[in-house]
């Protein structure tokens, strides 16, 4: 197979094939890791495992991919984009089978971790894949719809799990399926995929140091979404709300992370993505007082979580449309990979931190958090809202 560089399909009509190819087996891909996680703890709630290494064995993927995420780089520059792709997702589909055969806590911790491991390869080359192709004019709708493509399937994959079920290999089998068939819009496309020049030790700290506010906005977008995912209908029930409608609210949060995408990518090209972002920022900021606040006016708190939900989201797919005008070259394989890693860190540190606000304060401890949060980042962004030159090598 013969990969063409990357600049020679920037722009072009041929773009749009692996653009469909890519988010079709995106979204194969999110149902089975929206559909796993619960399932994993299901599975081991009902053996009596204890809570704390439930946690462990969820932890694990994440823990995985930023172990792995340094070393993509490598990866794709030996075996090439779509390979790489290929053969890091056959593994991760491998792993998924495998989870119903070997069903010991140690042997799922092992499993889950190289799961991870796996998992890093598709998903940073993905969005480099993804930004070396986007037309400048129109990254920001591009990465947009990329978000949203991610956000449905980590929606679509717990209903998926509620029609399976959660007994015997069926579920597993059920997801390893699909990441199996992930990699088939991957493989029909192999010969389209750009030769993504990659450092060859690239410098992960000058990368870090060279955009603070990019990585800061994938910290804020995995601690968001965890933080919530894990919380947040717990903090309707601590402030009197029926089961079913503090479920929905976080339903509703989820539909603003599909819906939002494309019209904040649209904002970002029109405004500019350090603008966007900082919108984004503010909402984050303003959201959680005006939840506090409307736990008497259901509809201002619905419509809050929702816009809420697009902005958080949000955040994530600015910042990484913006990563591909800030770094070029031979920088922007290394660049996704300190992205990933800060999205994952956050993925690791949000439940126990936003655990602790609610046990410290039950009803509104998630919200000042929340807010906290928010507000940092815009503090952040707008201290940096110069005009920086893009990084290339």
């Amino acid at each position: 197979m013969s990969e063409k560089p990357a600049d020679s399909l920037a722009g072009g009509r041929s773009s749009w094939l692996p653009l469909v190819a890519l988010f079709t087996s995106v979204f194969s891909v999110c149902i089975s890791f929206g559909g796993l996680t619960p399932l994993i703890s299901l599975t081991l709630e009902a053996r009596g495992i204890d809570g704390a290494l439930i946690g462990l064995v969820v932890a694990a993927q994440p823990i995985g991919t930023i172990v792995a995420a340094g070393f993509v780089p490598r990866l794709l520059r030996r075996f090439g984009t779509a390979d790489t792709i290929l053969a890091c997702g056959l593994v991760s589909a491998l792993m998924a089978a495998l989870l119903p055969v070997f069903s010991s806590v140690p042997a799922w911790l092992l499993l889950r971790f190289v799961a991870g491991l796996a998992a890093a390869g598709p998903w940073i080359v993905t969005e480099t894949w993804i930004n070396a192709i986007a037309t400048t004019g129109g990254r920001g709708r591009i990465v947009g719809l990329y978000g949203s493509v991610m956000a449905a399937g980590f929606v679509v994959g717990p209903l998926l799990l509620t029609a399976v079920g959660t007994e015997g290999a069926l579920p597993f089998m059920a997801f390893a399926l699909l990441l199996a068939v992930a990699l088939l819009p991957i493989f029909l496309t192999r010969d389209k995929a750009p030769r993504l020049q990659v450092a060859n030790k690239p410098k992960y700290a000058h990368i870090l140091f060279a955009a603070p506010t990019l990585f800061a906005a994938a910290i804020l977008a995995g601690f968001v979404d965890i933080a919530f995912f894990s919380f947040l209908p717990i903090w309707g029930l601590r402030n009197g709300m029926e089961q079913s409608f503090a479920v929905t609210l976080l339903t509703v949060f989820v539909t603003g992370n599909v819906v939002l995408q494309y019209p904040l990518g649209w904002l970002g090209d029109r405004l500019g993505y350090r603008v966007a972002m900082v919108l984004c920022g503010l909402v984050c900021l303003v959201a959680p007082a005006i939840a506090s606040q409307a736990l008497g006016a259901p509809w201002l708190l619905v419509v809050t979580l929702f816009f809420w939900g697009g902005a958080a989201w949000g955040i994530y797919s600015i910042a990484l449309a913006a990563l591909g005008v800030r770094f070029r070259g031979t920088l922007l394989a290394a660049a996704n990979a300190v992205f990933v890693i800060a999205y994952e860190a956050a993925n690791i540190v949000g439940p126990p931190v936003a655990g602790a606000a609610v046990d410290y304060w039950p009803q509104h401890g998630l919200m000042i958090l929340m807010g906290g949060v928010g507000g940092l980042f815009v503090l952040l962004v707008m201290s940096r809202l110069g005009r920086p030159q893009p990084l290339e090598e």
